[in-house]
């Protein structure tokens, strides 16, 4: 969306003062819309969420609207990547909006003590290879939700094979036999299949592919773990968090 060089300052218009909107649309010739703005850890700046279609940012700019930097702002002392903070925050508040209207595709355990949620894409082989090792990781108490991001996009094969399982009778042996390579019965049904892929794009499932496996903190995970590596992983995280709260 916004094309600037990592952490590098380009001035823009000083005319259109602390409207960002307008600025941005001055800079780029698009019509992106600024969902958030709020005082950014530099003086005098402020982090600005844009959006352009499904598609989110964060950006940066001066309070006076004359300087722009895109790139990753980090605390160096502390070591912390204080975009990627913003984006898992981001992230977030969006899978909560989401999950208030919306529905998932879960494989829960009788006892859960952990839960991701799963950008996932039927025909993808590591996302075959995760669903492969599910039961695995409900042993260890690790719930998995599927939203579905048929990576060649809307209106492919691949969005169609999620709808034939999200208007299965039994979706989660649907998911199952559709992962295995199984070919299921055409089906039509109101789902969120576009929705749920619009969702992926506003949190860079894209930038990432699938699977994609989102955290409780919102940070996204890109790719496959074996579910005693994924407990581990979230084990580190649990950690993490306890030290960073202490």
């Amino acid at each position: 969306m916004v094309t600037t060089s990592l952490m590098v300052f380009t001035t823009i218009n000083q005319a259109a003062g602390n409207d960002y909107q307008q600025i941005l649309k001055n800079m780029t010739g698009q019509n992106l819309t600024v969902k958030s703005v709020k005082d950014a850890a530099v003086s005098g700046f402020k982090e600005v969420v844009v959006s352009g279609g499904s598609t989110h940012q964060i950006i940066y700019l001066s309070n006076d609207g004359e300087y722009l930097f895109d790139g990753n702002l980090i605390r160096t002392q502390a070591k912390e990547n204080l975009t990627e903070l913003a984006e898992n925050s981001m992230r977030m508040e969006m899978l909560d909006e989401f999950k208030k209207a919306h529905k998932s595709i879960d494989f829960f355990p009788a006892a859960m003590t952990d839960h991701i949620t799963v950008f996932t894409d039927i025909d993808c082989g590591y996302c075959r290879k995760l669903h492969e090792d599910v039961s695995q990781y409900n042993d260890l108490g690790i719930g998995v939700s599927y939203l579905f991001f048929p990576r060649t996009g809307l209106n492919t094969a691949s969005h169609t094979k999620a709808i034939n399982v999200w208007c299965a009778d039994d979706q989660q042996t649907a998911m199952t036999q559709a992962k295995s390579g199984q070919s299921l019965s055409p089906m039509m049904c109101p789902n969120p299949i576009e929705t749920q892929f619009n969702l992926g794009l506003g949190m860079g499932v894209h930038k990432v592919g699938t699977p994609a496996v989102l955290f409780a903190d919102g940070s996204l995970l890109p790719g496959y773990l074996p579910a005693q590596a994924m407990k581990s992983h979230l084990e580190e995280k649990s950690k993490h968090s306890q030290s960073n709260r202490d």
